[in-house]
């Protein structure tokens, strides 16, 4: 079925003598041009451009029979001027080309990315709303006061998983970005180890991993499970779950092996994931 874009000039009262049917199918292919001879400008009281797309489907008569296309002829030369246009045919897109949305604030949370850092298929979407909004809710955040959450990026071409717009990466949480809350974290662990007593350490510990935000949304991530496995994806994300950030090494869901000694399929993959954890020490990745 063809398509036919038409520009149409909008005077006050339209066009006499023309239904909107017949105007559409009779202009179809057609740009609109200005009026000849000049309209003076106390006989406009509106003017803008409208864009009609022809749905290709003929308007039956009572009997059954097509209805004759109106002739050009019949608008009224004294008001228009038509230059003919090309006809546009749609467009299918090839199945790889996946629709896009951006990630949307909750009722306890806030994006606060520019829309072009959200885009991500519909299925990630999905799937970190209710994880960003059930976080924010037992953090104590509200709608009067939501949670924070910056995306450096969504889709990106060219981007192995983010070309796809499956993955998203999380940059910052409550004001902080996640280098900020991993500097926090190490130096909170640090001093933890330094304690005499292996109460005060293990409290010490948990209270750091109450207060610390980014930490908290991760854990919440990988809690919710469900991310996507690669198994014959971009190398270094094949057959584990996409789902790295600053804590990946401890807490998973890779965390790192320990090999004595590696043989050479081996050696590539501690290679891989030694570039997965320094490459997510300031963001947290997660695909679907």
């Amino acid at each position: 079925m063809s398509q036919v874009l038409r520009l149409v000039q909008v005077h006050a009262g339209g066009l006499p003598g023309q239904d909107e049917y017949a105007l559409r199918h009779a202009l179809g292919g057609y740009v609109l041009e200005l009026p000849s001879p000049p309209v003076s400008p106390e006989a406009i009281r509106a003017w803008g451009c409208v864009v009609l797309m022809a749905d290709g489907l003929d308007r039956p008569e009572a009997g059954g029979a097509p209805a004759p296309m109106p002739s050009l002829a019949s608008l009224s030369p004294a008001r228009l001027r038509l230059r003919a246009v090309g006809r546009l045919v749609p467009v299918v897109a090839p199945p790889s080309v996946r629709p896009l949305r951006p990630v949307r604030s909750g009722q306890a949370y806030l994006i606060v990315s520019p829309p072009e850092r959200r885009l991500v298929t519909p299925e990630l979407a999905e799937a970190l709303e209710p994880v960003f909004q059930r976080f924010a809710h037992q953090e104590g955040f509200s709608p009067q006061k939501p949670l924070a959450i910056a995306l450096a990026r969504g889709f990106q071409p060219g981007s192995a998983g983010h070309g796809e717009g499956r993955a998203a990466d999380i940059a910052a949480v409550d004001g902080k970005s996640l280098l900020e809350w991993k500097r926090e974290w190490d130096r909170a662990m640090a001093a933890a180890e330094k304690l005499p007593d292996a109460q005060q350490c293990a409290e010490a510990i948990a209270a750091e991993r109450k207060r610390n935000r980014a930490y908290g949304l991760y854990k919440a991530l990988q809690e919710y499970g469900g991310w996507r496995v690669n198994p014959k994806g971009w190398r270094v994300y094949r057959g584990v779950m996409q789902l790295f950030g600053p804590w990946t090494a401890t807490e998973g869901p890779w965390a790192a092996m320990q090999i004595t000694d590696p043989n050479p399929y081996q050696r590539q993959r501690l290679a891989d994931q030694h570039w997965v954890f320094e490459a997510h020490q300031d963001h947290i990745h997660v695909a679907k």
